[in-house]
């Protein structure tokens, strides 16, 4: 258990530091609020190390999801070419 934290936050830092600079790169205020999403999960996990908790399944999923896989969406759809502020910006704008 404490091998997939350990995992976990090292993953998770990673992809923090690669979204902060695609932050200074693009200059874009959409990226700021994923870093603020992805450091409240790491947050959440070391005080899960810190004080040996263990959450239950739905916070687990909730900081897999903001901290690993949203992160990892945007990159893969970055490498594909696609800029996820334009497509942010464009739901907004069909939305409204």
């Amino acid at each position: 258990m404490l091998v997939e934290k350990i995992i976990f936050t090292i993953l998770a830092i990673y992809l923090l530091i690669t979204m902060f600079f695609k932050l200074i790169k693009k200059i874009d205020k959409i990226y700021i609020f994923i870093l603020v999403m992805q450091l409240l999960g790491i947050i959440l996990e070391f005080i899960e190390i810190i004080f040996i908790l263990n959450y239950n399944i739905f916070i687990k999923v909730v900081m897999y999801l903001i901290s690993i896989i949203i992160p990892v969406i945007i990159i893969l759809l970055e490498r594909k070419g696609k800029n996820f502020s334009e497509l942010i910006y464009m739901s907004v704008a069909k939305f409204y």
